[in-house]
């Protein structure tokens, strides 16, 4: 609990989280990645070590984190990365940020395939723009029905593409992170 509170307090020094971690791993304390569906905006102590907080990842501002929060709150894990766009509002949560999440690795429990989900993430977003957009859209013979407007609910499908070496993933986690956490 003493050193997530000290990764919570260097939230916006790269260096001083580096420093912490390798303080973590040589007492033995597992520092688990970011998870979209666990991790909070602070690192958070879990059974199974400390789990990375959302807000230590570059290009993710405390307004995308609380967005993420809440929507998780409300309404359970998020399953895809379709799903998780078109339950953020698209003005809180960019694509930036999508792919600072997706190079962290806040979607691996998700999809292990960080490159199919860059390569996926038009899209999604697609998807999620064309969902919000024919949310309140009824038909001349709808019931107005909560399922019942005119855009697809069939999420579209990632891009097959090979999964990133261990030096590009590693090399994304960095640019993500600031530092590499999954391996050296």
């Amino acid at each position: 609990e003493f050193m997530a509170a000290n990764l919570t307090l260097d939230v916006n020094n790269t260096d001083k989280i580096s420093q912490h971690i390798a303080e973590c791993r040589k007492k033995g304390v597992a520092v688990l990645s970011p998870d979209i569906n666990e991790s909070s905006f602070e690192f958070v102590v879990t059974d199974d070590g400390i789990r990375f907080g959302l807000g230590a990842i570059k290009n993710l501002g405390k307004n995308a984190v609380d967005a993420m929060l809440e929507e998780r709150e409300r309404n359970g894990p998020f399953t895809d990365i379709a799903s998780f766009l078109d339950r953020i509002a698209l003005a809180r949560v960019n694509r930036r940020v999508v792919e600072a999440l997706i190079k962290a690795g806040a979607f691996d429990t998700i999809h292990l395939n960080r490159a199919s989900l860059v390569e996926s993430m038009d899209r999604a977003f697609d998807f999620a723009a064309a969902s919000a957009a024919n949310a309140n859209q009824n038909g001349l013979f709808d019931m107005g029905g909560e399922d019942d407007h005119g855009s697809s609910t069939q999420e579209p499908d990632l891009v097959e593409v090979l999964p990133w070496g261990v030096r590009e993933q590693l090399t994304q986690e960095k640019s993500a992170l600031g530092f590499y956490l999954s391996g050296h």
